[in-house]
């Protein structure tokens, strides 16, 4: 069975897009910039993560903090 995602999940993916595109990051770079944070995330999990394929198993935190935005930008309505 295939793991349907969130409108939480979808959101958050949409932002981090956003904002990683905003920073001129690819998802190898950001992936990378995560690995040095500690995350166990390569560029194929967050390319999942981005799309709401698969929901988050790491500290958003340290996304955020990647990404240069505050954590409630992340979860922040449209």
């Amino acid at each position: 069975a295939m793991k349907r995602s969130t409108p939480l999940t979808r959101n958050i993916g949409a932002k981090v897009k956003y904002y990683r595109k905003l920073r001129g990051l690819s998802q190898k770079q950001l992936a990378a910039q995560l690995q040095t944070n500690g995350c166990d995330i390569t560029e194929t999990m967050l390319g999942h993560i981005e799309t709401g394929y698969r929901s988050f198993h790491f500290e958003i935190d340290k996304l955020a903090e990647a990404l240069k935005v505050d954590y409630n930008a992340l979860f922040a309505q449209d």
